[in-house]
């Protein structure tokens, strides 16, 4: 199995994307999603149905599809320089796994560890953990390898941050890599993202 990873700006893409996952014959033990609990806050205020105060529950009678599907009943997990962050499916129980075993204290490194433990790069691992910090959602998928491209295209068509682009953007503003000590970025002061721009 190769774990894809698509990273997403708005919760309302993101949705969609577990959406058009499953729609793909995909199920809740191959998807995983993970955030910043603000970050899906803000998403529920903007009209999404993704959760409740207490973690991400079901906030209706309806059965819940997307990402507000797989969050249910998912509390929050306090990592160092991200802050409170929710991951359900197979990154939270590779997250969850990993803070266990290293003791929360040390969940902020684990969550790098714990994406090098999916199958991605170190260098990826640090990426997507900076993009959770920066108020980016995560969207993976446990895939064949023969299904790979498939997904990959269905993330971007789900509008999928562009990687190397956004990881140029944060190195041209003095990034170098996920850095657990430094506190996580206030959501209300500044877009973390700058708006891409077209060549």
């Amino acid at each position: 199995m190769t774990t894809v990873v698509g990273m997403f700006e708005s919760t309302r893409d993101a949705d969609r994307a577990v959406d058009d996952l499953m729609g793909m014959g995909f199920t809740k033990n191959d998807i995983g999603v993970m955030a910043r609990k603000d970050v899906l806050q803000q998403g529920k205020k903007q009209g999404q149905d993704l959760g409740t105060d207490a973690g991400v529950g079901a906030v209706s009678g309806t059965v819940l599809g997307g990402v507000a599907g797989l969050l249910v009943g998912i509390g929050a997990l306090a990592i160092p320089g991200i802050g409170p962050v929710i991951a359900a499916g197979t990154i939270g129980t590779v997250i969850g796994t990993t803070a266990l075993g290293a003791g929360i204290g040390a969940a902020g490194g684990g969550i790098v560890g714990a994406l090098t433990g999916m199958g991605l790069s170190k260098d990826e691992s640090h990426f997507y953990a900076e993009g959770v910090k920066r108020g980016n959602i995560l969207v993976t998928a446990n895939v064949q390898q023969d299904r790979v491209q498939e997904v990959t295209d269905l993330l971007r068509r789900d509008n999928a941050a562009d990687v190397n682009t956004r990881r140029q953007q944060w190195q041209q503003q003095g990034w170098q890599g996920f850095d657990e000590t430094a506190n996580p970025p206030d959501m209300t002061a500044q877009n973390q993202n700058p708006p891409l721009t077209q060549p």
